[in-house]
């Protein structure tokens, strides 16, 4: 999958300057919400070894990126929204952050609402759980950060045109 030029994670930066700082990085992000956007990001990428990377599951510690690419492979995520944060600063030990996902699979629309919850273990945050509400067959929303034309590339990165893609 190619690189994209601006972040998926909706922060209007350029990703190898965002989040792609993260990806060639692990256990660098510097804030809890840093760490969320990165993950989304690697969703949206399919950098499925970061997400195995950057998490410590109770329930499941030894999930692997292929575990990982397994059940999110074909989603296409659109859109990041942050919705709070509570603590989760370079000098916090635990964080939260709420977010909601816009995302696409197939045919079908979705959005999935998450309130994650981060720890930092030896100075480096990890994702350790979360409350998720997925809501199917939502209105499909299109990236804020750039304005595309039908025949642009599209922004999830995919490699195909926009129209025959997330449009």
């Amino acid at each position: 999958m190619s690189t994209p030029a601006q972040c998926p994670c909706g922060s209007n930066a350029h990703y190898e300057m965002c989040c792609g700082m993260y990806h060639n990085n692990p256990g660098t992000a510097p804030t809890a919400e840093a760490l969320m956007r990165s993950r989304y990001s690697a969703f949206a990428l399919k950098k499925f070894d970061y997400i195995a990377a950057t998490q410590r599951l109770q329930e499941d510690p030894s999930q692997s990126g292929d575990d990982i690419s397994d059940s999110n492979g074909a989603t296409q995520w659109v859109k990041l929204e942050i919705l709070e944060t509570q603590d989760g600063g370079p000098k916090d030990k635990t964080g939260m952050v709420a977010f909601a996902a816009h995302f696409k699979e197939g045919s079908n629309t979705g959005r999935l609402s998450e309130r994650s919850l981060f720890e930092k273990v030896d100075g480096v945050w990890l994702y350790v759980a979360g409350e998720h509400e997925v809501q199917g067959h939502t209105p499909y929303v299109a990236p804020d950060a750039v304005k595309l034309g039908r025949n642009d590339p599209c922004l999830c990165g995919s490699g195909k045109k926009y129209k025959k893609c997330c449009g």
